[in-house]
C-alpha cells in the first residue's frame, strides 16, 4: 500500500454542484421495467428514493465543477492568480484529449503559469485527488483546487434496472491550501478486478466478450458487494492505526455513497451509527462518483464542518478496483448545501 504523511496542508473550502432535475425512483418504475414488488424490495434494501441529473445532455461534469469553483472562489474570497494547480478528477472528461482541467484552468482566468491534470478514476477519486493535491502543497505550492465528479447518469442506459436509478451528477470544488495540518492517507488497487464495474467499449480495447455491447456502465453487485465488505473494514482500521487514532476520536467517518446498504453494512461492522457514518446521500442525490465524499459533505454535515474543527476519516472505494482513505484535521471552513446546477431552470 501507499502510505502518505503530511503536515501543512488543509483544506478551506468545499462547495458540490448536483444537476437540475430530480428524478423520483417511483416515477421511473415503469421505464425501468420494474414491477411495484420489485421497486418496494429495492426501496428497501438499498434505499433508492430520489437522484440529480443533468437536465440539457450537452452539460458536462466541468460545467458543474466550473460552477462549483466559481462559487467556492467567491465564498473564501481567493482570486483565480493566487491559484497554483487544478486537478479534475472524473470519468466523463469533456475530451479524450486535451485534459478538462487544462479548459477550466482557461475558464477561470486562472494564469498559464498553473499546473493542470486530469485524473482518471471514480468512486475512489476524491481520496486520490486530495492526496495528490496535497503532495504539491506539501512540495511548496500554495494552492491547489481539486475538482471532482461526474455526469455519471451518461454513463447508464435509460432502462436497466440494476443500475440507472443509482446513479446522479454532481460537480465538487474543494480549496487545499500550505497551512499547518495533519492528514495521513492509504491508496490501494487491485487491477484484477477490474470487470466487477466498468464500461465494455468505451475507450481504445476491444475484448471478444464486449462483442456487441453499448458503451455504459456494467457491475457485477456480488462481486462489487462483497470486495467492499473485504476491504473496507480493514481499510478504515489501517488507517485508524497509521493517524494514531481510535475510532473514538473521529467525529465523522465520510465514505463514498454507492448505496444504503453497502454503507449499512460498514456501519454494523464498525459499530457506527449515522450520526457519525452518514449514509444517506445516493438515496437524496444518486451515486456522485468521485463527488460523493464531498457531496455528502455539503448534504448532510455543512453545520459540523463550517462551525468547527473536525477530526474525520474519507474513504473512497470502487471501480478500477481502487480504494483510498485519508484521516484529516480540519478548521472550520466553508461548505455551503449543495447548489443546483443553475443553467438547468
Amino acid at each position: 500500500m501507499a502510505d502518505l504523511a503530511f503536515s501543512n496542508v488543509g483544506i478551506t473550502g468545499i462547495v458540490t454542484t448536483v444537476g437540475g432535475q430530480r428524478l423520483m425512483f417511483d416515477a421511473e418504475r415503469e421505464q425501468l421495467g420494474l414491477s411495484l414488488e420489485e421497486a418496494e424490495r429495492l426501496k428497501r434494501s438499498i434505499g433508492l428514493s430520489s437522484r440529480h441529473v443533468v437536465v440539457r445532455r450537452d452539460t458536462t461534469t466541468s460545467d458543474l465543477c466550473l460552477h462549483s469553483a466559481q462559487q467556492l472562489l467567491k465564498g473564501i474570497n481567493v482570486d483565480p492568480s493566487a491559484i497554483d494547480g487544478l486537478i479534475m478528477v472524473t470519468q466523463t472528461p469533456d475530451y479524450a484529449s486535451p485534459s478538462s482541467a487544462i479548459r477550466l484552468q482557461h475558464l477561470l482566468g486562472m494564469r498559464v503559469g498553473t499546473a493542470c491534470f486530469d485524473i482518471r478514476l471514480g468512486c475512489s477519486g476524491f481520496v486520490y485527488g486530495l492526496a495528490m493535491a496535497a503532495s504539491l502543497v506539501e512540495s511548496g505550492l500554495s494552492r491547489v483546487l481539486l475538482c471532482v465528479g461526474d455526469v455519471a447518469s451518461r454513463m447508464v442506459p435509460q432502462d436497466n434496472h440494476a443500475i440507472t436509478p443509482l446513479m446522479g451528477d454532481a460537480g465538487a470544488a474543494i480549496m487545499v491550501e500550505r497551512k499547518p495540518g495533519f492528514a495521513r492517507f492509504q491508496l490501494y488497487s487491485d487491477g484484477s478486478g477490474e470487470k466487477g464495474l466498468y464500461i465494455p467499449n468505451s475507450g481504445l480495447r476491444r475484448d471478444p466478450e464486449d462483442e456487441g455491447k453499448a458503451p455504459f456502465m456494467e457491475m457485477d453487485g456480488a462481486a462489487v458487494f462483497n470486495f467492499t465488505l473485504k476491504r473496507i473494514p480493514a481499510m478504515l482500521t489501517s488507517i485508524l492505526e497509521f493517524a494514531g487514532w481510535t475510532a473514538d476520536e473521529v467525529d465523522h467517518f465520510v465514505l463514498h455513497q454507492p448505496n444504503r446498504y453497502i454503507l449499512k453494512n460498514v456501519q454494523k461492522r464498525l459499530g457506527l451509527g449515522e450520526d457519525r457514518l452518514p449514509s444517506s446521500t445516493q438515496s437524496v442525490y444518486g451515486n456522485q462518483n468521485s463527488a460523493s465524499i464531498p457531496g455528502t459533505i455539503c448534504g448532510f454535515l455543512t453545520d459540523a464542518y463550517s462551525t468547527s474543527s473536525q477530526r474525520s476519516v474519507f474513504a473512497g472505494f470502487g471501480v478500477g478496483l481502487s480504494w483510498a482513505a485519508c484521516a484529516i484535521d480540519t478548521d472550520p471552513m466553508l461548505v455551503p448545501p449543495p447548489y443546483l446546477y443553475e443553467g438547468e431552470s
